[in-house]
Order: C-alpha cells, then structure tokens, then sequence
C-alpha cells in the first residue's frame, strides 16, 4: 500500500511536470504581445508573479457582507489552481481600445475584448473630469475601499461562478492586501454589460470589470474555479503598476 501511495505522488509529480512542460515559453507569450502590439511590460509583471508564486498560498479576506451569499467564506487558502489561462486587464488604456486579454499559456492563443472600469465620484456618462476622477474613457482613480464603487488594480484569483443581477457573473479574490482584497466583500466580479460592446465600453461600473454579452461565456468558462479548485490569474494593471520596474511584481501579497 505504501509503495502505492509512492507510485501515485510520483505520477502526480510528472503529470504536474509534463502540464508545465506543454506551456509555450514566456518569450513565446512576449513575441506575440509584440506583435499584437500590447502592453509587454504589464505582461513581465505576470510572468514574475508566475515565476515567484506557482506554488505560494495566499490567505482569503473572508466576509459575510450581505448580498455576497457564501462567495467570500469557506476556505482561508487560496492557491494557484489553474495556471494554463490568465487576464490581463490594462486600464492605462482607454475604454474605446480592447484592453482585456485573455492568455492560453499552451497555445499561445490571445483573446482581447473591451471591458469597464469603476466610476467612484463620477457621473455615469460625464467625460469633462478633475484629474483624479474616473470617465468614462480613462481610469485614474483606484480605491480598495468598500461603497467606493472604484476599481482595483493588482493581482487577483478567479473563483466560482455564480447568477447575479447580470446573469452569469465570475468572483474575483483580491490577493492584495490593503489594495484589492475586499474585492470579493465589494461584490467586485467580472459580468457582462449592454452597454460594452466586443471593441468599447460606453458605461462605468460600481468597480466591476464588465465586459460584451459576447464574451461573458468565454471569459468564466476559461477562468472559472469550483469548490474544488480555484480559477485562473486575473491581473488588473493600472497607474500603481506602471511605476513598477519591468519584470517585477512587488505586490502587497497576504502570504
């Protein structure tokens, strides 16, 4: 029996090893951001999150805020499940660009879609702004705070899916600590929206990154956890991650 317990961790060890071995290098991933003409740079910062934290565990920030059900409670763990596709959200850019990237390590494939950001102070369809609020175009204001109706940026784990105001909607754990991780308590999911097209997004949000009617489907079946496993990386890229050094990843993380 012992030495069938042996057997199993070992084959679980090379099956491991052997899903590793099919990804694409990260040169490969760089070269097609390139060549799409992408943030490269908010790229390095996921490839050292990768690099520094395939096997961390992250600790939860459980919650029993009303309208979040069980979403936020359950297991204090949080580990990198699913490693095969990430999003990369850059909102540096602005919302009439396809600035969500959804990235098959193995293929090598990149599916990009518009997505919204959080208003905070804004009016939903004001553009004439002060420089640190948020419009609909550009996101410059990020808070963590719960009622901020702000986005977040920074590194999140997908979790499971569930049906909301919007249909199927996908929790997002902010792995971040004082940066992003109420998310989940914020009720910070990704869900669709009419008013976000494939190519723009024409609404702000309460802080959720919402994205097409055409991709919800796509974005939670590839990124979605279950009870059994945590979903895939989500990192939101904005003004606190461009002053960070090429190919680092100096996140906040609650280890």
């Amino acid at each position: 029996m012992h030495k069938q317990k042996k057997l199993f961790v070992f084959s679980l060890l090379m099956f491991s090893f052997q899903l590793r071995a099919d990804y694409l290098p990260w040169s490969t991933i760089e070269a097609n951001f390139k060549k799409e003409n992408l943030n490269s740079k908010a790229l390095s910062h996921v490839k050292c999150f990768f690099e520094k934290h395939e096997n961390t565990i992250f600790q939860k920030t459980l919650s029993n805020s009303p309208g979040t059900g069980n979403r936020c409670s359950g297991d204090s763990q949080i580990t990198l499940d699913k490693k095969r596709v990430f999003a990369l959200i850059d909102y540096t850019a602005p919302s009439n660009d396809r600035r969500m990237f959804l990235v098959d390590r193995q293929t090598g494939a990149i599916s990009k879609m518009a997505v919204a950001h959080g208003k905070f102070e804004a009016g939903m369809f004001n553009t004439r702004l002060s420089e640190n609020n948020n419009s609909v175009k550009h996101a410059r204001y990020f808070s963590n705070d719960p009622g901020s109706n702000a986005p977040s940026s920074g590194f999140y784990v997908a979790g499971g899916e569930y049906e909301g105001k919007f249909g199927r909607s996908l929790v997002l754990h902010g792995l971040e600590d004082g940066v992003n991780d109420n998310a989940c308590a914020r009720t910070v999911v990704i869900h669709k929206h009419l008013m976000v097209t494939n190519s723009r997004a024409a609404i702000m949000s309460a802080g959720c990154p919402m994205v097409s009617k055409n991709y919800i489907d796509h974005v939670i079946n590839l990124m979605k956890g279950s009870d059994e496993i945590n979903g895939g990386v989500v990192f939101i890229y904005g003004p606190r991650e461009a002053k960070w050094q090429q190919a680092t990843c100096a996140g906040d993380f609650k280890i």
